[in-house]
């Protein structure tokens, strides 16, 4: 009998535990390229997310930035990925430039503010947007939407992207800032929260330069496509950078697919919007600093999660 009860309570710790792992939601959280905003606030989510939502288990991976998160969410090698609120209404539809409708993702709320911050040497002589016909341009990272963005201001200005760069390329973060140190480019796209790591390292050692709207132009380009908002990145930002610099931006949010459990979504959202959450992104990224539960629910493009909507409700910032 003490053999056979012996038996039993293995048998039962066997069955319960494996039960427990197999209540564990594992999920990969798509973020952008290393030296990136994505890249450190999606990897903050992540690893608070873990420890503090019961039955989560996010790991962080790499990737080339939006439009590589729609994909992923689309065929399911991620279930979580970083957005912005540009891209995704018009993936969701089938808009262009997309070519089908990517509608399995869900929203899952507003981060922060995205400031484009293409940047330059100031040995290059660029300033504005007009001085960059006949340059080398890194768009953005590649599987990334930055370059969608960039060829939009640069259409502002009367450029063609396809005919008046003398190249256009695709790099991530970090060999971007190493290509125009060394003079494969002339300038960088970027959009990304304040301060850009990346950027900040360039500024401590070269005379760094963010290239600006010519007079006017923006004013323009915010007629034409309103999902741009007007920003300014102030002064101080960056070593060297001693005015504020007038730029456009959206914001930055995180999305999830649709089939991902209604519990496990609600629990990533009460964690990460916690107050305890929200004190531990502040130290993860400055960006993170901009987070808050009375924003995050204010402008979502897509449809939000159910477990969003649920968590949202509950605490009183979506009727």
């Amino acid at each position: 009998m003490k053999v056979f009860r012996s038996v039993l309570a293995i048998a039962m710790l066997l069955l319960f535990g494996t039960a427990a792992c197999a209540a564990t939601a594992q999920l990969n959280f798509s973020t952008g390229s290393m030296g990136g905003g994505f890249y450190a606030i999606g990897g903050g989510l992540a690893d608070f997310v873990t420890k503090h939502a019961p039955g989560v288990e996010i790991t962080a991976v790499t990737s080339g930035g939006v439009n590589e998160n729609i994909n992923r969410l689309d065929s399911g090698q991620a279930e979580i990925g970083m957005l912005n609120t540009i891209d995704p209404p018009l993936a969701f539809e089938g808009k262009a430039p997309y070519k089908k409708a990517f509608n399995k993702m869900r929203g899952v709320g507003i981060l922060y503010l995205q400031y484009g911050q293409p940047y330059t040497l100031a040995s290059t002589g660029i300033k504005t947007y007009l001085d960059l016909k006949g340059k080398v341009v890194c768009a953005g990272s590649p599987g990334g939407s930055m370059h969608q963005q960039f060829f939009d201001w640069v259409r502002a200005h009367g450029l063609d992207p396809e005919k008046d760069f003398k190249k256009v390329v695709y790099l991530p973060a970090r060999e971007a800032m190493e290509a125009l140190k060394a003079g494969q480019v002339d300038a960088v796209m970027e959009v990304s929260t304040l301060p850009t790591p990346t950027i900040s390292e360039l500024a401590l050692t070269h005379d760094l330069v963010l290239i600006t709207f010519a007079p006017g132009y923006r004013d323009k380009l915010i007629a034409e496509k309103p999902q741009y908002l007007p920003l300014s990145l102030p002064a101080g930002t960056y070593k060297g950078v001693d005015a504020d610099v007038e730029t456009v931006g959206s914001g930055a949010m995180w999305g999830v697919r649709a089939d991902v459990d209604e519990n496990v979504v609600y629990e990533m959202v009460k964690a990460a919007y916690s107050p305890e959450g929200l004190k531990y992104m502040g130290k993860v990224h400055a960006a993170g600093k901009g987070m808050s539960l009375e924003n995050a629910a204010r402008w979502i493009p897509i449809p939000l999660h159910p477990g969003a909507e649920k968590f949202f409700k509950e605490a009183g910032v979506l009727k």
